[in-house]
Parts: C-alpha cells; structure tokens; sequence
C-alpha cells in the first residue's frame, strides 16, 4: 500500500461541512449525488474519514462485508449517526429537486436508505484480495485473512449518495471506498 491518501481524523469531521450536489450519471453509468467536504482549511471532493481503532467482528468474503464494532468509540458511532441524518434530512428536505418526489415524510425518505449502520456495528463492503497494511510485523495479509477478534483501522471514502431502482421503488445507498486498512498489533 504506496501513497498517501489524504483523510479527516474522525474527530475533527463535522456534518455541517458536508455538502450533496444534485444527481448525475457517473463514469459506471450510476445516478450519484456527490458529496463533497468543506470547511475553512479542507476543500475535499469527497468525504474521506479515518477511523479510530475498531474490533472486527466478522468478514464475510462471498459478499465482501466487514462489521465492525463501534462500541468503544462513541464519539465516532454518533457522527456517523448523525451523517446519516443530515442526509436524510437533507433528502427530505429537497426531496422533489433531489428525487423527483413529492410529500414523502422523512420515516419514508429513511426507509429508502440502506444503512451501514445496525446499532453499535458498522458494516462496511471490501473486496476479499484488499492488501491489509501491518504495523511492523511485515506479513502480508488480505481482507479474507481478518479474524473477529483483530483489530483495524481504515480510511472510509464516502462517495456519494447512489439511487437504485427495484419493484419496491428507489432505495438510496451511501457509496463508499475502503482505500486502506491497517492491522493493529
């Protein structure tokens, strides 16, 4: 894992610098409202967020799920709460600009997201051959290789807002990367 890759310590992210532009076709041919941070010294175009240290709880390789316990770390379960909220509201708000829609409540617009988050444990989607950075024992070691129990930190790239349309209607989805993982010892 070579290059730097610029993120927000989990303290320092505020929700209020988050900002969602309006839908448009990405590079995949998918409908994102990007996200982009902001503040008085960081003009990020996305919103990259580094992790304090998380205990894995299992890795599911065939679909590629890590859930992570958030237990120890309120501070960083809270704002990841309330990033969800801000989008929420943020989609309910502007629901017929953003989605097209018209008086829908805000349970209603909560339900169309899927979330990453089920109370204390953090769900996050990482491909099984992800090289897992080490600190100093020198082995190499991927994402399959993780064992509940261990413990990590990563950097958590939020993309954007994607929409996807089922016979159910449209569910929203938060896109995110996993640009890097570290084990910790």
């Amino acid at each position: 894992m070579s290059g730097a890759f610029l993120s927000l310590p989990y303290q320092a992210f505020e929700v209020n610098s988050v900002y969602v532009t309006p839908f448009q076709l990405d590079r995949h041919s998918k409908w994102l409202a990007q996200l982009t941070y902001k503040d008085s010294a960081i003009d990020f175009h996305d919103v990259c967020i580094m992790t304090p240290p998380l205990q894995v709880i299992d890795y599911q390789p065939e679909t590629s799920r890590l859930r992570l316990d958030l237990t120890p770390h309120l501070t960083f379960q809270i704002k990841l709460h309330m990033f969800y909220e801000y989008l929420i509201s943020t989609f309910y708000l502007h629901q017929e600009g953003l989605l097209h829609l018209q008086h829908r409540s805000v349970e209603e617009i909560r339900g169309m997201f899927y979330s990453l988050l089920d109370g204390t444990q953090l769900s996050l989607y990482i491909y099984p051959t992800m090289v897992v950075g080490d600190q100093g024992d020198g082995d190499t070691r991927h994402m399959s290789d993780l064992q509940p129990g261990d413990r990590i930190r990563c950097v958590i790239r939020f993309h954007g807002v994607s929409q996807l349309h089922h016979r159910d209607g449209m569910k929203l989805r938060l896109h995110h990367s996993v640009p890097r993982v570290w084990r910790l010892s």
